[in-house]
């Protein structure tokens, strides 16, 4: 085992951007926000104004708001049944439903694991993946029980962003990009060549750089620059293959279905 995942950290690191993949523009949709922040398998569009999260599908609209927890800092909408707020300044994590309804609070000041939480996506059933700044672990944490079920070796530097499914979850630090799985190993290590975000697509990630977007495959460590309009990326979301772009005040959608390499 030790030595299949240093084959895979080794193979990681071989990087290589000599080619471009086009994306093939779908559509535009006008939207006045702060933050755009992803759209659902049903089509809903998530977003923040004056730090209120909002939910538009079609002509209805849904929001969520409370000013006591401070800044919305992180959203994750994998399973928009169960929709993941996070206030990093008040450590506390809202999950709310498809109305954006509270079902549960969770403040890790008040917890008996306390918790210095500085990133937090969806894992499975009723767990999340959160980062602990003061353990510097990555973990699998319980919301029922409040427990963590799982945690990573310490990881030497805080992470810049966290994405995750329902299986792995990648982290991007100053120096690295790696993924690890939900028994707490790590899979995959390569080096962060100055990507400032990170999006899972598929097996792959889709990372930000500079205000442009590259597409890196996780089986060869090969990476592709996507070939865009003018517009300089801020904002971006991708699922199903399909990449968001939010862009004074438009969301532009582009399919990035692609043969593997």
């Amino acid at each position: 085992m030790k030595k299949l995942i240093l084959f895979l950290i080794i193979l990681g690191s071989i990087q290589s951007i000599n080619s471009q993949q086009n994306a093939i523009k779908k559509d535009s949709i006008e939207l006045q926000a702060d933050h755009f922040l992803g759209v659902d398998s049903f089509d809903a569009i998530y977003y923040s104004k004056e730090n209120i999260f909002y939910k538009k599908w079609g002509n209805q609209e849904w929001q969520f708001g409370d000013f006591i927890l401070g800044k919305l800092t992180s959203v994750s909408i994998l399973n928009p049944l169960k929709i993941l707020l996070f206030y990093e300044n008040s450590n506390t994590i809202v999950i709310v439903d498809k109305y954006l309804t509270e079902i549960d609070r969770i403040n890790f000041n008040t917890i008996s694991e306390f918790k210095n939480t500085s990133h937090i996506s969806a894992a499975n059933d009723d767990t999340v993946w959160i980062f602990d700044n003061n353990t510097q672990q990555l973990e699998v944490f319980d919301t029922s029980s409040k427990k963590t079920i799982i945690a990573t070796q310490p990881i030497n530097q805080l992470p810049i962003k966290q994405t995750s499914n329902f299986n792995y979850c990648w982290l991007l630090t100053p120096n690295t990009i790696s993924q690890f799985n939900i028994y707490g190993s790590i899979l995959y290590k390569t080096e962060n060549t100055g990507y400032q975000d990170i999006k899972i697509m598929n097996d792959d990630l889709i990372l930000l750089k500079e205000g442009n977007l590259y597409h890196l495959f996780t089986d060869t460590g090969a990476i592709e620059k996507i070939k865009l309009p003018e517009i300089t990326v801020k904002q971006f979301y991708v699922t199903h293959e399909i990449l968001y772009i939010y862009h004074q005040s438009k969301i532009y959608s582009f399919d990035l279905t692609s043969p593997k390499k």
